[in-house]
């Protein structure tokens, strides 16, 4: 089995990223996977999404050095970028089945051939004309017959030709993450930290999520947004621990460690910048958890006694852009209503500092 890494970061393909040092560590758990992370330049050039579908099929048949149709099964992460690193990916191989996994935890979107966009002088327009020209092959536009999510949303749209969808069982995904962890030995040194601190003094975990690099929001707005947040949620004096989101820039959260003046707050360590939430097991047990994704459904899984999913209907009408309104209001329904289904104790009153 081959294991190929994709970042939409260029730097996690540098010689000593984080997340390589991550795959490094926890392949160790699964030495029947070869894992092939191409090069910085690899990643910048032929592997660019600026670069044309067509072109890059070429370069992944050579470096891959495969015959099409020799590939078994291709797994992939389904999401609704328009980079189609994916594309690439089956074009290439013209597997025999193709597997898609949901966007963490479980939304599913069309696997469908970008429309051509309509004639817009903008530079929305323009945008949108120039990803269409990266993906305007000539062979039909493959798709996966299978996905595979931990969470079933019941969004999907029955006249869209989205693919079968089976639900992988949560004890499976407990395993999982007990299996890679025991490899992670700072993982572990921090859950008993924070398990002892959490002893004398209540303490937050906050899960940012990348509503800027996702364009639903501005900087500004997302700050305030987790402002807010802990204002709700958290006295003042309270000690707050960041978890950064892999597409937040370091910058964003030393700004918001200046604005949460009024308490303890600080950033998890650099070195765990790259590892999943889920791997802090002992942490979602005694800490208090604030979530403002699709995190919050997922964690529910594992029984986090202090969650609290704190994304409301004011804060995506006051802190999100105007056109992206209905979809977070949409999508955000779907998770608290997953959250209080998978976790019928989420504790409606937060921990407070005395």
């Amino acid at each position: 089995m081959t294991l190929v890494l994709w970042s939409y970061q260029l730097m996690d393909h540098s010689p000593n990223s984080q997340s390589r040092q991550f795959f490094d560590t926890a392949l160790k758990s699964f030495p029947f996977v070869t894992a092939v992370l191409p090069s910085l330049k690899e990643r910048k050039w032929p592997l660019s999404p600026y670069r044309k579908l067509s072109k890059r099929v070429e370069w992944l048949r050579k470096y891959l050095d495969i015959t099409p149709g020799e590939c078994v099964a291709f797994y992939y992460a389904h999401d609704a970028s328009s980079e189609h690193t994916a594309q690439a990916f089956m074009q290439a191989l013209s597997a025999k089945r193709n597997i898609c996994y949901g966007d963490s935890p479980g939304f599913l979107y069309p696997p469908t051939k970008p429309p051509a966009p309509t004639f817009d002088i903008s530079l929305r327009g323009l945008k949108h004309l120039f990803w269409f020209s990266r993906v305007n092959i000539a062979n039909d536009w493959i798709t996966a017959e299978t996905a595979l999510t931990v969470i079933d949303f019941d969004d999907l749209d029955c006249s869209l030709p989205y693919p079968e969808h089976t639900i992988i069982p949560s004890e499976i995904l407990v395993q999982t993450l007990t299996t890679l962890k025991r490899f992670f030995a700072p993982v572990l040194q921090l859950e008993q930290d924070i398990g002892t601190r959490s002893k004398t003094e209540p303490t937050w975990l906050l899960i940012l999520s990348n509503f800027t690099s996702s364009k639903l929001t501005d900087e500004s707005d997302e700050l305030e947004l987790y402002v807010q947040i802990c204002k709700e949620h958290v006295a003042p004096g309270g000690t707050i621990l960041i978890k950064k989101h892999a597409g937040t820039p370091a910058a964003f959260v030393e700004q918001l460690v200046q604005r949460l003046d009024s308490y303890h707050a600080k950033k998890l360590p650099e070195r765990l910048d790259s590892l999943p939430i889920e791997f802090l097991g002992h942490v979602l047990e005694s800490c208090g958890i604030i979530s403002v994704s699709s995190a919050s459904a997922l964690l529910s899984l594992l029984q986090a006694p202090h969650l609290i999913h704190a994304l409301t209907a004011q804060n995506i009408e006051k802190f999100f852009r105007p056109a992206y309104k209905d979809y977070m209001t949409l999508a955000n329904e779907k998770i608290l209503k997953k959250t209080r289904h998978t976790l019928p104790t989420l504790r409606s009153t937060p921990l407070r500092t005395e």
